[in-house]
């Protein structure tokens, strides 16, 4: 069992080697290796199974752009999608992306703080819609999220 200092050693490393080698520069790179230690450690999971990249659909021209973050399940080879709306703001949740039951687009479907919430959400599932008001499980995020399909009746209005 790896303890909580080498652990903590292997995180430091796991940043410094990202972001000296990211294609995106160092600064960015270190972002990126951040969201993966960030998410890693909500998930239980090393930063090896986390895979970061920018997220050029919700990209915006301030400081700290959406990240998306996959996580891969060493046990099963699942994968789940995140979203770091702002990764600078470290205790905002993470957004568990799925298929919008109306348009079937890539959209955050629920906020993941920890690995209780990913737990609920998976024996849960998301709420029902049909158009109408959106269940209060959803993120605040959901009805304006860049991925819904222009004909879906949620998403950002023009």
């Amino acid at each position: 069992m790896t303890s909580i200092a080498e652990a903590a050693q292997a995180a430091a490393v796991f940043i410094q080697h990202s972001a000296a080698t990211s294609e995106f520069g160092p600064y960015r790179g270190a972002d990126l290796a951040r969201t993966a230690v960030r998410l890693a450690s909500t998930l239980s999971l090393s930063p090896h199974h986390i895979t970061v990249t920018p997220d050029w659909l919700r990209r915006r021209t301030t400081p700290g752009e959406p990240l998306l973050a996959t996580a891969t399940c060493p046990a099963t080879g699942t994968r789940y999608e995140f979203l770091a709306r702002h990764p600078l703001h470290e205790d905002d949740p993470f957004e568990l992306l799925g298929p919008c039951l109306i348009c079937k687009a890539q959209v955050p479907l629920a906020d993941i703080r920890h690995l209780a919430d990913l737990g609920t959400f998976l024996t849960t599932g998301p709420a029902p819609v049909d158009g109408g008001a959106i269940p209060p499980t959803y993120p605040d995020t959901f009805a304006d999220d860049d991925a819904h399909t222009p004909t879906c009746p949620y998403g950002p209005t023009p």
